[in-house]
């Protein structure tokens, strides 16, 4: 009785195989450019017009709170420490306002980097007064000079 053994070529086999191999390594490099152009593609960009306003309303507003302030602190109703968180309060809230720029929790180096020196200048002078154990400050003085900026500002 003889056996005999056939032996195939390494290529004989079906080429479905290798066809459909191909093909999933075609669909997965071309899935993977589209993901990568969709992730990389320009945005496009929103324009968003602010709503116009009224500044000079706004700055009759807050001059109005700082007359408040100063009247306070005329009848003693208010020490100079909280008048200075105060007067500190309603310039950062002014600035809020006309600018959109959210000031009221920025330190004072986060001010100094947003390259507004009026405002700086006004917030370094209250600093020491505000926080200091013992306020010494001219309150009077730093409401005039923020009613000044607040008068001048555009």
């Amino acid at each position: 009785m003889e056996t005999t053994v056939k032996l195939h070529d390494m290529f004989s086999y079906s080429n479905k195989i290798l066809v459909v191999l191909l093909l999933l390594i075609i669909f997965i490099v071309v899935l993977f450019f589209i993901i990568r152009y969709l992730m990389n593609r320009p945005k496009k960009i929103e324009v968003i017009v602010p709503e116009k306003k009224d500044i000079n309303s706004i700055k009759r507003n807050y001059i109005s709170k700082i007359d408040k302030l100063h009247s306070d602190l005329d009848n003693k109703t208010i020490t100079s420490r909280k008048a200075y968180q105060e007067l500190s309060s309603l310039i950062r809230n002014f600035v809020y306002e006309v600018t959109n720029i959210k000031v009221q929790s920025c330190t004072l180096k986060d001010i100094k980097k947003l390259n507004m020196p009026v405002l700086y200048e006004l917030i370094s002078e209250y600093y020491d007064p505000e926080f200091n154990k013992v306020s010494r400050g001219n309150i009077l003085n730093s409401i005039d000079k923020t009613k000044e900026v607040i008068n001048r500002w555009y």
